[in-house]
């Protein structure tokens, strides 16, 4: 499982584990995860870790010297002092940030309190706390808005990749190259391909209220509307003519304009922060 994918799984409510973690040979995939001054991989992993450090001073088998005072505090481990430093830099904008910033917050509030039970000497206090109601759901709400907020971060690379290689995929049903079993009438919309699905999702919430998303989406629209004229064209039989409207005319102007939009909008972002 690749990073991007690990993090929409945990979006989705798919990834209850850090042991699905994606490989991470030779720190490629670590590397992968570092933005704005964090490695998101690194902060779920560490995150979830608290419950096994909880339950190992529970269990009287941990040599951590914890304090009820510090581990209630939300800017005391890496990745509080990440938000109210870099994090807070890079993702104010982020209603994602700042709902992670608050659900993180009364994660060690939680946690502060597993804590004090357990140093009171009520294991069976702790241990409850510890598995289950509030302590459970603030940590599995942090782990969920750190992914998603990786996913802001990627900035729809993956995405905006996938709109490039529509030109690629079409050739190559044109030429015969490929099997795949285009439609027109889905090729044709624009909420069906992977820029369309970030546009009306977390790139939406990034960018919907600015004018150059609005761009963006009519320009799109538009593209995946030349990209259909293309495929029904070669679906008739007339292949040299779909492979020039490839190269010249409306479809390459769209193609264009989308990249062009894609640019604005991420520009426009940068300058408004500025």
């Amino acid at each position: 499982m690749g990073m991007l994918d690990w993090f929409r799984s945990i979006v989705k409510g798919e990834d209850k584990s850090i042991a699905h973690s994606p490989a991470t040979a030779g720190g490629s995939e670590d590397k992968g995860a570092e933005v704005a001054g964090l490695n998101f991989k690194t902060a779920v992993d560490a995150h979830m870790k608290w419950k096994v450090r909880l339950e190992s001073y529970i269990s009287g088998t941990s040599t951590e010297q914890l304090k009820v005072e510090v581990v209630s505090r939300d800017d005391q481990c890496p990745l509080g002092k990440w938000i109210y430093d870099h994090g807070g830099e890079k993702f104010g904008y982020s209603e994602t940030f700042f709902d992670m910033k608050a659900h993180h917050a009364n994660f060690h509030r939680c946690a502060g309190a597993v804590l004090a039970a357990a140093q009171a000497g009520d294991t069976t206090a702790a241990t409850k706390l510890l598995q289950g109601g509030d302590y459970v759901k603030a940590s599995e709400r942090v782990k969920m808005l750190l992914a998603r907020l990786f996913i802001i971060a990627s900035d729809g690379k993956e995405a905006i990749d996938s709109h490039l290689k529509w030109k690629a995929r079409l050739r190559d049903y044109i030429t015969g190259a490929s099997k795949e079993d285009l439609q027109v009438e889905n090729v044709s919309r624009d909420d069906a391909c992977p820029l369309g699905y970030w546009l009306s999702g977390i790139g939406g919430e990034r960018f919907g209220a600015t004018p150059a998303y609005e761009v963006l989406k009519a320009r799109h629209a538009h593209f995946h509307r030349c990209a259909g004229d293309v495929l029904a064209v070669a679906q008739r039989g007339e292949r040299d003519k779909a492979l020039q409207m490839l190269e010249h005319g409306a479809y390459p102007d769209a193609s264009h304009q989308v990249a062009s939009a894609v640019v604005g909008l991420f520009e426009g972002r940068k300058k408004s922060a500025a």
